[in-house]
């Protein structure tokens, strides 16, 4: 048995000044005060050092860090377990991947070659699946896609990446506005998998009927969408008047301004809002040229763009997110927890062993230190990534 002391829990829910979690098989045990929690002779102690204990954070939009993407069939593992050994330091302890190929016969090895990378993967941050975004996406609105590899959607191209994908597709974004988006979104509820509305020119109404029936998630809220407009509410709209549906928000700062943030937070509330990176592969190594879709991205000053301007992607990470939101919004600690922990959870059906510190659950859990930086990181009980 494992015991964390010396830190104050946030399970988020609560906060325990002085608490203690203890950890058996890579589940946690118990949480409380120290003084509560009975602990057997036999335990090895775990120091946070008068730090935040945290839930871990999931990332349901991401395609990469440290140089590596799933971009190459032949690469995928290799890719994969770089991604998964480098996330921890920044807090990130399960995420979905996503792919930069396009193509449907490249499609199709990458996703079986993905599907069983993820099922040996072991170590480090935790793939829970797979977020395909696209190709069935809006020529309108391809952000930094290549327009030439969107298509409408079909429903026997989505039944092969299905079965390619071996039950591991959990997210698709797709453009509800497209022809067969519909009938797709049936499809996909169908098989276990969630529609997320985004990179689509949909008008209000579209949006709307989209976000009342199978599609339950907005991807990256204002970016490559039609904007809130007095007259023309358009997606974003659709999403702020929605009863229901969850939106993914890229929170960097570039590609959502602190006061539209503010302004999502204050309608949306901590419940609704997850945060997200749409990270790509040149995340952690500073300013350069890297690819993206095949094409030249420039990262500077923190920003990633294609040679035209367009915003390709982030070096955004969960945890500078969660310091973003709280810096835009003024909201605590424990709300900006939720947005990167318990709400990416939930989106997926996996509140009652992720994204918490209680018992039961996964014992995914990260210590900040004093100055709120990631110090130690846990991933099913095992320390994986401490500085």
């Amino acid at each position: 048995m494992k015991c964390m002391v010396n830190g104050t829990v946030y399970t988020p829910t609560e906060v325990i000044p002085g608490g203690a979690i203890t950890i058996e098989g890579g589940i946690i045990q118990t949480v409380g005060s120290a003084d509560a929690v009975a602990l057997p002779e036999q335990v090895e102690r775990i120091d946070a050092n008068g730090g935040s204990v945290i839930p871990g954070f999931i990332d349901l939009h991401f395609y990469g860090c440290g140089g590596h993407a799933l971009s190459q069939v032949g690469r995928i593992a290799e890719d994969l377990a770089a991604i998964s050994d480098m996330l921890p330091r920044w807090g990130t302890t399960s995420y979905l991947i996503s792919l930069e190929i396009s193509d449907p016969p490249t499609l199709m090895r990458a996703l079986e070659a993905t599907a069983d990378a993820i099922a040996a993967q072991q170590g480090g941050a935790q793939p829970l699946g797979i977020h395909l975004e696209g190709p069935f996406l809006d020529p309108r609105k391809p952000g930094a896609f290549p327009p030439e590899v969107l298509r409408a959607p079909d429903v026997d191209e989505v039944e092969n990446y299905l079965r390619a994908a071996k039950g591991y597709i959990r997210l698709v974004t797709l453009a509800p506005n497209l022809p067969g988006s519909r009938m797709v979104a049936r499809q996909l509820a169908e098989a276990g998998v969630l529609s997320s509305l985004g990179h689509t020119d949909a008008s209000y109404e579209e949006a709307a009927s989209a976000l009342s029936g199978d599609f339950s998630l907005v991807t990256h809220i204002f970016n490559a969408m039609s904007g809130l407009h007095h007259r023309r509410p358009g997606v974003v709209g659709a999403a702020l008047t929605s009863d229901k549906a969850m939106v993914m928000l890229i929170c960097d700062g570039i590609h959502v301004h602190p006061a539209a943030v503010q302004m999502l937070f204050r309608v949306l509330g901590p419940d609704r809002l997850v945060l997200v990176t749409d990270a790509m592969s040149g995340t952690g190594l500073g300013d350069g040229v890297y690819q993206l879709f095949g094409q030249r991205v420039t990262i500077k000053d923190g920003k990633a763009t294609l040679s035209d301007g367009t915003i390709a992607g982030s070096v955004l990470t969960m945890h500078r997110a969660m310091i973003n939101v709280q810096d835009f919004t003024g909201c605590a600690l424990a709300d900006a927890l939720r947005m990167v922990s318990l709400n990416p959870a939930s989106v997926l059906g996996l509140a009652r062993n992720k994204g918490r510190i209680a018992p039961g659950c996964d014992a995914d859990v990260v210590v900040l230190d004093r100055q709120g930086r990631p110090q130690l990181t846990l991933v099913r009980g095992e320390i994986v990534w401490g500085r």
